[in-house]
């Protein structure tokens, strides 16, 4: 009975970190000046190191701005009076599942691909109010006004 008990809480534990592991899609490697990030219906105070979620809405005000790292090494610097939500994202590979769907609805961004860009192109997309930009790997500058 030991082992068993032994085993489940084993498994359990793998679960529990593995769902809380894919929460987190990024982090915050820079911010300067006013930064928000809206998370559901509450406003999380910007920093370096802050941890991005899956929904998250990136604003920045007049001097604000934010250098974002994904867990594939994709990295979006977005400029200021911007609006940036990440819509999904998932990075597994041990799995081959990718999805990087990203809303750009005002300001700027300049995007740099990560793995996913190159293990899977087609799955990344970038979406603003008029148009929406399917990536191949490659960095671009995209403004929205």
């Amino acid at each position: 009975m030991g082992k068993k008990m032994n085993f489940l809480a084993i498994a359990l534990l793998m679960l529990s970190a593995d769902a809380w592991a894919q929460e987190h899609v990024g982090a915050l490697k820079s911010v300067s000046g006013d930064v928000q990030i809206k998370r559901g219906d509450s406003f999380v105070e910007a920093h370096s190191g802050l941890q991005l979620m899956n929904s998250d809405l990136l604003i920045t005000r007049t001097k604000g701005y934010a250098g974002v790292i994904f867990t594939d090494g994709t990295t979006v610097t977005i400029g200021p009076d911007t609006e940036f939500n990440i819509n999904s994202y998932t990075f597994e590979p041990g799995t081959e599942k990718y999805d990087f769907s990203m809303y750009l609805k005002k300001g700027s961004a300049v995007y740099n691909s990560g793995k996913i860009g190159k293990l899977s192109p087609g799955s990344v997309k970038l979406s603003t109010p008029r148009a929406t930009v399917g990536i191949r790997g490659t960095r671009f500058i995209l403004k929205v006004e």
